[in-house]
């Protein structure tokens, strides 16, 4: 059975449900409130040990369970290398076999949503952060320098698992996508970058989360870097749908750790509608579409700063065993 289930699988398996567990008993202490308060709420302090513990996990609920699902996938995959076909296809864990690699993912993935963070709370406002006010700022700063490392790498891990399980075999027609409309879709990408700057409201989400895949993707294809452009025109399908399948999967998880949760976020996106308040967790249902994209525009980022690295000479990562590999 050890050699079946991995120490990390173990481990990031029992962190979640321990975290799981100390937050209901948070939330019942505190009445079963749900940040933002409403007006004239309040929240109970925590009475006891236990109850002291538990309010301290559902403050860093976020970090605590995205170190949790790392390690959770890293042994997933795991497992799927010490299966008895392992060795006939590329399986197992990038986070053993790229080190390198996944430690830039987890380094840059600050850089990608600190990027977005600055767009969303200088201009669009679609998002906020509750509870973090009572915190620290040492405190502050190390629970969302570990959620945001998290956020790229998890979705990753999780195309991964889905690559692995079969989405690899996903091939058929390719679409070629020639050179003038690799300059438009260019051109789109930067349109689509300037619209949440210029119209400065939460619609500006719309084009957010495609801007980076339509405007870096053509420029990683020709400077010879991993591209999802080289994978639609060779018909390989599995590595763009395995991204999307990750990015909706790391969704769910996002926001139903973060519901709950003593600090947290929610959404304003009045340009929705009545389907606004068609919730799942925090986030209205519609919403969940943008994880889709979002799974593909951090892995064309991360290409991206890669390539970059590697002109000025820094030649650290491991490269990608194959052509539709993700991590």
């Amino acid at each position: 059975m050890s050699r079946r289930w991995p120490a990390s699988l173990w481990l990031g398996a029992g962190l979640i449900v321990l975290c799981e567990l100390l937050l209901i008993v948070d939330v019942r202490g505190r009445g079963v409130a749900v940040l933002p308060l409403a007006e004239g709420e309040t929240m109970a302090d925590p009475v006891g040990v236990w109850a002291v513990v538990a309010r301290w996990v559902a403050v860093n609920m976020t970090p605590l369970c995205w170190v949790g699902f790392l390690l959770a996938a890293d042994g997933l995959l795991e497992v799927l290398r010490r299966r008895p076909d392992a060795e006939s296809r590329n399986v197992g864990s990038p986070v053993r076999s790229r080190s390198r690699r996944f430690t830039i993912a987890l380094v840059t993935s600050v850089g990608v949503w600190l990027f977005f963070d600055w767009v969303n709370f200088f201009f669009i406002n679609a998002w906020a952060y509750h509870g973090f006010e009572p915190l620290g700022r040492l405190h502050q700063t190390t629970a969302k320098l570990i959620a945001f490392a998290a956020i790229s790498p998890a979705m990753f891990l999780a195309a991964e698992l889905y690559r692995q399980l079969g989405l690899n075999r996903c091939r058929g027609g390719g679409v070629a996508i020639s050179r003038p409309w690799q300059i438009v879709m260019l051109l789109a990408g930067l349109a689509a970058l300037a619209f949440p700057f210029l119209i400065q409201r939460p619609i500006g989400c719309l084009t957010l989360w495609v801007c980076l895949v339509l405007l870096l993707d053509p420029i990683n294809h020709w400077l010879g870097a991993p591209s999802l452009i080289r994978d639609w025109s060779s018909g390989r399908w599995g590595r763009t749908l395995a991204l999307m399948a990750g990015g909706l999967t790391c969704g769910f998880f996002w926001e139903f750790w973060n519901y709950w949760a003593a600090a947290k976020w929610t959404y304003t996106l009045p340009f929705l509608g009545p389907l606004q308040e068609i919730k799942l967790f925090e986030m209205p249902l519609a919403g969940f579409g943008g994880f889709l994209p979002f799974g593909l525009e951090c892995w064309v980022a991360f290409q991206s700063i890669l390539l970059v690295m590697d002109k000025i000479g820094l030649r650290v990562a491991e490269p990608l065993p194959d052509d539709d590999a993700v991590l």
